[in-house]
């Protein structure tokens, strides 16, 4: 397992921005929702290279996305 991004939503929703999405590398993996204005991670497609988070912390000074070690659930 490996550290995926997380948008803070009321941070991300102040700047409605929208500029993490067009770094993201993977394919509809950092989206934007129109209704709620702020960008959201589909952490199952993430992989981690933190290029949002560059973007949105190094760059823009934002602070709103981060990286988390996602909650893994297993079935038994």
């Amino acid at each position: 397992m490996y550290y995926v991004a997380e948008v803070i939503n009321d941070e991300c929703s102040k700047y409605n921005c929208k500029q993490c999405t067009l770094f993201c590398p993977e394919p509809n993996t950092l989206m934007y929702t129109d209704e709620e204005h702020h960008a959201y991670v589909v952490q199952d497609r993430c992989k981690g290279c933190a290029l949002c988070v560059y973007v949105c912390v190094n760059l823009l000074k934002r602070n709103a996305i981060h990286m988390i070690m996602p909650e893994v659930h297993v079935e038994k």
